[in-house]
């Protein structure tokens, strides 16, 4: 083999260097922290905290994405602060692991799991995630922290009397969500029109877009109450459901932190406080 000339050794190192930088520079963060960076195959990016051992967006805080469109679960009140059942619950598990909490600004409901997946924008999602085997696949979940079925709410005038009156009909669910699926599967004759927000999804029931919407029960029980000259309740749908709390694979001391603190809230009550609360 010719030996390399020293400009052309000179060339090779330059082009090397420049590799060194461009790759860096993917996998940097935008700020630096004495705590240990972190990254894998998951996508889990941010700082490690070396006395508990979680992952964080942010030291110091828990970052959590939601839609904030789920009342009584998750929303914003008048005032665009993030209020309901969950955000009561979230904040008292960071009380109780050491975290400040942090909730982004709502997110796509669509998007969360890939978001938590990927592991640079949120440490958890929390917005009524049913847990099931596909999003299992991308994410671990918490114990279960919440018992949920499906609804399917109609306008206050309708005169369906069955869920079965609804196949042929337009009917639509949020985007992403087990109401989209228990329509694909149970409603095959119908027109699904899929919304981003169960907001936009209610609007278009309202004004004759669809025929109905089906939802998480507890969700569409409180907008029902609270807009009876709109919306009824036509039937619930007996699913099973469980809500948790979607977490990175990777980070398992957050995961077992979040656990014990669910388990502790159950044991002393606070959850049954919450629920009396919100429901």
């Amino acid at each position: 083999m010719k030996k390399l000339n020293k400009a052309l050794l000179g060339s090779v190192a330059a082009v090397m260097a420049l590799a060194l930088c461009v790759v860096l520079a993917a996998c940097g963060g935008s700020s630096t922290s004495s705590a240990s960076s972190s990254s894998s195959a998951s996508g889990t990016t941010g700082t490690t905290d070396a006395a508990t051992g979680y992952t964080l967006i942010e030291s110091g805080k828990l970052t959590v994405g939601s839609d904030l469109d789920y009342k009584p679960m998750e929303y914003l009140d008048e005032q665009g602060n993030a209020t309901g059942f969950a955000y009561d619950m979230m904040s008292e598990i960071c009380s109780r692991i050491g975290l400040e909490l942090n909730y982004l600004s709502p997110q796509n409901f669509d998007t969360l799991i890939t978001q938590v997946a990927g592991g640079t924008n949120m440490d958890v999602a929390v917005s009524s995630i049913t847990i099931n085997d596909e999003r299992e696949e991308l994410v671990d979940f918490s114990t279960p922290y919440y018992d949920s079925n499906q609804a399917v709410v109609v306008k206050a005038d309708a005169t369906y009397t069955s869920i079965d009156e609804l196949n042929g009909k337009t009917v639509s669910a949020q985007q992403g969500t087990t109401g989209e699926e228990w329509i694909k599967e149970n409603l095959k004759d119908s027109e699904y029109v899929p919304y981003t927000t169960i907001s936009d999804a209610l609007a278009a029931l309202k004004s004759g877009k669809v025929e109905a919407v089906i939802y998480d029960l507890p969700v569409a029980s409180s907008h029902v109450k609270e807009d009876s000259a709109s919306y009824k309740l036509l039937d619930s749908v007996a699913t099973g459901e469980q809500y948790g709390i979607a977490i990175n694979k990777n980070n398992t001391a957050l995961k077992e932190a979040i656990d014990k603190a669910l388990a502790d809230m159950e044991a002393d009550g606070t959850m049954d406080e919450l629920q009396s609360k919100w429901f």
